[in-house]
């Protein structure tokens, strides 16, 4: 998120709120643009936040070295925040870019309109912008905004007020009056609209002077707006001859005491919207100065009445909605002010009507975090972010990326042909494969496939390439629970055969594979072939695509460029669609409607992977629970992020954790390093996957002592489980039929 003041900072930390709600492992960073803005964020955002940091200049380098660092799926911009190269820079990385809380005051829109030229090809970027009020919606839409990414959701601000924390426990000094003066502007003070010689210090001590002769236990809080003006404040007060306390003096000694009338200066920062529950009136400043007004949701939350000047462009649509249910007083000169504040504080019953009706305002328009956080998330969890790269490197790889895909064309055409041209084999071909690069899950999905359908009485067979396998041998077949080294296999097909249920075939050439499986294993009805989604040399019945809710659509392009095996286009092949590693049922729904823009007919399901039960590496005995939790990690996976996630959710602190390629053979040497650093950082013992453990070296203990290893053992749930299996058998009797 990006709030680049005080104002939208406060404003993003109920949406931060509903959106930690969702989901609380996803990171949220938050940039600033302003020290006020940083100290705000760091005051009242912490909680909310894994970092805050000034918002990077907008240059494509430096915006690329924070899109590298962070890799955010989604960026929200607070407000009205238009950056040229940062929404470019987002977009083209395959990033969410979204507008909240978006506006343009009337003050400002001639400025705008001027620069329709430049805005316009900027505002066509963001997937959408939820603005304040109609009027914002139709000022984006005349600078260039799509219409149909623009809604009008509310302001956050309503709902930030009512994320104040508990009401200041300040002393009021017997006052039976209690006028706030909150964020006074000075004369020419940063951030005013226009020159003005206007001093609302002034304004407001003068007005005190006044009523101070009818209200002798009147007591004033006077807010100045910048903590650079306290002493001048604090000076003009003395000079003034009124009686007055500096808070910071009473924080420092309790026991001061304030004679009546007279003046407490708030001369503290994040203290103001804990204090207006004392107030029987409060003016909110900035608004009789031309400084364009401040926020008077937070008094109004409290059920004050408010004064308010002439000057509220920065809050037009606020105090709109406030005019309409007559829950404001506003002025329109200096001199109008003491006649305001003593009518409120002689007639307390009107005072009292006025806060009610503000009050109920402020309710009415709440909600508007909870609704955005949901389409926020929508739009998270369909973005495909990919790495930020320059022009040229870009370039290159488009045309890499132009090779592979037209390679595979080339390539699918001729093993479909050839494909054709061979006798069916007398089982149901069944492939379990994917879209992109990397695991999705498919060696557990394609595990459990086989014990489900052996349990239901279809003896299976597993056909595998054996990736990275080291052997003469062309073909093998090898039975259930057959013991043979790693190395002549691969790692994925240790799994399957110490499984026990399936026999394992594996070659190149498919089809010849499946020929000498089911010679040797006469009795198989099901063949399932192991990532088979872009294998167009066998024929199949059914075809199951895992997609990976980590990284679905693999950052919408083709490899080298992104992480697609094929186009997305592709997808119109699959039978079913089975959605692995999804965090929500927001991120589930988000990536189904994505699928149905490729292919309405095939269903789509849900699958888990949780953890049955961690393995001693010595012995394989199940262990009731690790005999550690601060752990060093290391796997070698497709998406290494899945194991890291796996152990978070179990509680365990992972004190180091090293990551290699796919199917990574390790050395002693590595193993080795691994445990010391692991050792230096506290860990207790090591632990990794099972298919990590198959790629370890023999006399594993040797290496990694003085720690001890554990690998985990996983399960699959697949939601809607007879559903699926009923799909499956149906598939299967109809193969069996028309052979």
């Amino acid at each position: 998120m990006h709030a680049v003041s005080a104002g939208e900072a406060a404003s993003a930390i109920p949406l931060m709120r509903e959106m930690r709600a969702e989901n609380a492992a996803t990171p949220v960073y938050l940039s600033v643009g302003t020290p006020a803005g940083r100290q705000t964020a760091e005051r009242q955002a912490a909680a909310y936040v894994n970092g805050i940091f000034y918002a990077p200049l907008d240059y494509a380098s430096c915006i690329r070295r924070v899109l590298k660092v962070i890799r955010p799926s989604l960026l929200v911009v607070l407000e009205t925040e238009i950056w040229p190269n940062l929404y470019v820079e987002v977009k083209r990385s395959g990033r969410g870019l979204v507008i909240v809380n978006g506006r343009i005051s009337h003050q400002s829109w001639p400025r705008y309109e001027k620069a329709k030229w430049l805005l316009e090809p900027v505002l066509q970027l963001p997937d959408r912008i939820f603005v304040q009020s109609s009027t914002d919606r139709d000022r984006y839409a005349r600078l260039g905004a799509a219409a149909s990414r623009l809604m009008t959701a509310g302001n956050l601000k309503y709902d930030a007020a009512t994320t104040a924390r508990e009401p200041l426990d300040l002393p009021t000094f017997g006052a039976q009056q209690i006028w706030i003066a909150a964020s006074t502007a000075g004369p020419n003070e940063r951030g005013s609209v226009q020159e003005s010689a206007i001093d609302e210090d002034d304004v407001v001590l003068n007005t005190f002077r006044v009523l101070a002769a009818e209200f002798p236990r009147l007591l004033l809080i006077l807010a100045p707006r910048q903590p650079s003006r306290f002493d001048a404040v604090a000076e003009k007060l003395e000079r003034a001859g009124l009686r007055f306390l500096r808070r910071t003096a009473l924080v420092r000694e309790p026991s001061l005491h304030l004679e009546l009338p007279g003046v407490l200066l708030l001369d503290t920062i994040g203290e103001l919207s804990r204090i207006y529950a004392l107030a029987d009136v409060v003016f909110v400043g900035g608004s009789i100065a031309p400084r364009g007004g401040h926020n008077i949701i937070e008094p109004a939350a409290a059920g004050k009445a408010v004064v308010i000047g002439p000057h509220m462009q920065n809050f037009e649509s606020i105090v709109e909605d406030f005019r309409k249910a007559r829950a404001v007083v506003q002025i329109q000169e200096a001199s109008a002010l003491a006649e305001a504040v003593r009518d409120l504080l002689r007639d307390r019953e009107k005072a009292r009507e006025i806060g009610l009706r503000a009050r109920s305002v402020v309710e009415e328009h709440r909600g508007t975090a909870a609704r955005l956080a949901r389409d926020l998330w929508q739009i998270y969890y369909a973005a495909s972010p990919r790495p930020p790269r320059g022009a040229l490197s870009h370039l290159m790889l488009v045309g890499l990326a132009a090779l592979w895909r037209e390679g595979g064309k080339i390539k699918r055409r001729r093993a479909e042909h050839h494909a054709r041209s061979l006798a069916p084999l007398p089982a149901a071909v069944i492939s379990v494969g994917g879209i992109t690069m990397g695991g999705s899950g498919k060696t557990p999905f394609t595990n459990f496939l086989a014990q489900q359908l052996h349990a239901r009485g279809y003896p299976t067979g597993i056909l595998m390439r054996g990736y990275r396998r080291r052997t003469p041998a062309k073909y093998l077949a090898l039975a259930p629970g057959a013991k043979i080294p790693a190395a002549f296999t691969g790692d994925e097909a240790q799994i399957y055969l110490r499984t026990g249920i399936s026999p394992v075939g594996i070659g190149a050439n498919r089809y010849q594979t499946a020929q000498i499986l089911l010679r040797q294993f006469p009795s198989t009805r099901v063949l399932l072939l192991d990532d088979g989604f872009q294998h167009a040399g066998l024929m199949r019945d059914l075809d199951i695509v895992l997609i990976d809710g980590l990284d679905p659509f693999g950052q919408e392009a083709i490899f080298p460029l992104g992480r697609l095996r094929e186009p997305l286009e592709a997808l119109s092949r699959a039978d079913v669609f089975v959605i692995t590693r999804v965090e929500s049922n927001l991120q589930f729904q988000a990536i189904c409607k994505r699928l149905k823009e490729y292919n309405r007919r095939a269903p789509v399901f849900r699958m888990q992977i949780r953890a049955r039960c961690w393995r001693d590496y010595l012995t394989g005995a199940c262990l009731e629970e690790l005999p550690a939790r601060r752990v060093g990690a290391f796997c070698g996976l497709g998406n290494p992020e899945t194991f890291r996630r796996t152990l978070e959710s179990l509680g365990l602190e992972v004190v180091y954790q090293w990551y290699f390629e796919d199917h990574h053979h390790y050395k002693p040497f590595e193993l080795q390093r691994i445990a010391h650093q692991a050792r230096a950082h506290g860990a207790e013992i090591l632990v990794t996957t099972e298919k990590d453990r198959v790629n370890c070296p023999p006399h594993l203990s040797k290496i990694i002592a003085p720690l001890d290893l554990a690998w985990l053992e996983i399960d699959v749930e697949l939601d809607r489980q007879e559903e699926f299996l009923s799909l499956i058998e149906a598939k299967i009797w109809r193969a069996e039929v028309r052979r």
